[in-house]
Parts: structure tokens; C-alpha cells; sequence
């Protein structure tokens, strides 16, 4: 087993995350459920799970490209029901490995009690791109664990972790949130991490929903498209009505750079219905 080399206190440690492969294009990754990932209708946040399948669909893309770098170029995500108590999983697996990209596919489940079966509540499907080794490329070594987890021993939190990051609300009605760049957040090549541009597009289109629709609507789809890594920060979001009905709302969500003369990071389809 290898506990996963993120600094001490990280989103991920708190996020408590687990993983195994079954095979070298089949992984498994687990969270337990927590108030910290849930919101205000006691369910969790779509951005959280969008980050789960990030992290599982990063890991099996960069092995499969290896020794080539990968970067995030599409996310797609589709729920089916809501997650609301005990385990969510994700179960990822290589759809294909061609030399300008790899596709990841994943079932996304809930196991509400320990008791019960794991039930499926929705799937995403990501592009990643692959990053040809150069010269002057960071050489790493392939990493072939079998069972990775991401939280420390003796490590926990209570609290919300949307709140913990520095994610704010800015406008509801204009659906505005803004995070800064920390540690908390940060990647490897010392960005943002794919999973947090989810959490700015989850947050940003459902208070844009909620605010046109006077109701408690809840992300239920997102689809991410990645244009650039953010690294400066404050990182924030413009977003725009597309449809708005009875049952739902969908919104056009931009995430920008703003240390970066307003850098367009990505854009973002966001739809929210009734939990």
C-alpha cells in the first residue's frame, strides 16, 4: 500500500479517498460520505464527485501514458440519483489509449449502508491528453502500486470543506465564486487540480439556477471543458443562464484566472435540477 504524497493538510487528505486496481486499465476508488462534502439539501456536492472521478481517471490515464504526461482536455458527467449517506466508488477503466489521447470511462456508484449493495447514480467519461516526454521534461517513475490512500494516519476533519478551500460566493444571482490559490488546492505541476475546477462549475451554476428558479436546485450534470491551467489565482467564474424550466436550469459557466489578466481556464455546461 502507499499513502499518496500530498502536503500534510490537503483537500484529498480530507477527502479521504482510497484506491485499487484491479488491472492495469481498471481502478477502483472510494470516499466516505460526510457532512463536509454535502450541502444544504443533504447531498453531496457534484463537484465532489467530479473530483473523485478526476483523481481515478488522472491516475489510470497516467499510467497508461507513462512515460508521456497526461493533461485533462473533457469531463462529462451524468447523475442519475443523489448521494446522501455511507460510501460513494467510482470505477474507472480505459476506453482508449491512442498516441494523442487517452479516453477513461467510469460507473459512478453509492453504497448507502454496509449492509446493502452498491447502487449506480451516474457515469462520466474524461479525454486526456498526452504530453510527449522532451528534454527538459521532470522525469518520473512509473508508479505501480496496486492500493493507494490518500488521508494520513490518525488524520480527520469536521469541517465543510468547500468552506476550508476559501471557496466563496460572491453573487448568487450572477452565479460569482472566486477561490485563491493555496496549497490546500494545489496539484503537482502547481496548479489548480482538475477536480477543483468541478467544484467552481458545481458551485457557481447551481447558485446562478437557484437564484433564476427561487427554488433549492441541485447540479445534477456538468460537462468541463479545459483550456488551461490555472496558477496564479484568485480563480472566478462568470456564468450565464442557457434554459431555464419548470424542472430544471442550465447554465454556462466560465472559470478564469484572475492573476492572469482574466486567463479563460475552462468552460463548463452545468444542469441543476430538483434533489
Amino acid at each position: 500500500m502507499k499513502v499518496h504524497a500530498y502536503p500534510a493538510d490537503h483537500m484529498w487528505r480530507d477527502l479521504n479517498f482510497s484506491m485499487h486496481y484491479e488491472e492495469e486499465t481498471r481502478c477502483i476508488i472510494r470516499a466516505p460520505v460526510v457532512s463536509g462534502l454535502c450541502n444544504d439539501q443533504g447531498v453531496v456536492q457534484v463537484g465532489f464527485i467530479a473530483t473523485l472521478f478526476d483523481l481515478v481517471g488522472g491516475e489510470l490515464a497516467a499510467r497508461t501514458a507513462y512515460p508521456d504526461w497526461i493533461a485533462t482536455a473533457d469531463m462529462v458527467m451524468y447523475s442519475k440519483q443523489r448521494a446522501r449517506a455511507g460510501e460513494l466508488i467510482a470505477v474507472g477503466s480505459v476506453v482508449r489509449a491512442g498516441r494523442g489521447s487517452v479516453v477513461i470511462e467510469a460507473d459512478i456508484l453509492a453504497k448507502p449502508r454496509k449492509s446493502e449493495s452498491a447502487i449506480s447514480i451516474g457515469s462520466a467519461i474524461a479525454a486526456f491528453t498526452r504530453l510527449r516526454s522532451r528534454e527538459d521534461t521532470v522525469q518520473t517513475s512509473r508508479d505501480n502500486a496496486s492500493h493507494q490512500v490518500f488521508t494520513l494516519e490518525g488524520h480527520s476533519t469536521s469541517q465543510n470543506i468547500l468552506d476550508k478551500a476559501g471557496l466563496r460566493v460572491i453573487d448568487e444571482a450572477s452565479g460569482a465564486v472566486q477561490l485563491n490559490m493555496s496549497d490546500y488546492v494545489r496539484n503537482a505541476f502547481h496548479g489548480i487540480h482538475g477536480g477543483v475546477f468541478g467544484l467552481l462549475a458545481d458551485v457557481a451554476g447551481q447558485s446562478a439556477a437557484r437564484a433564476v428558479a427561487r427554488r433549492p436546485l441541485i447540479t445534477s450534470d456538468l460537462s468541463i471543458h479545459y483550456l488551461s491551467m490555472g496558477k496564479v489565482g484568485p480563480f472566478c467564474t462568470k456564468t450565464r443562464i442557457e434554459r431555464a424550466t419548470e424542472d430544471s436550469v442550465v447554465t454556462r459557466v466560465e472559470i478564469l484566472d484572475k492573476g492572469k489578466d482574466d486567463l479563460l481556464m475552462a468552460v463548463a455546461i452545468n444542469t441543476a435540477t430538483m434533489a
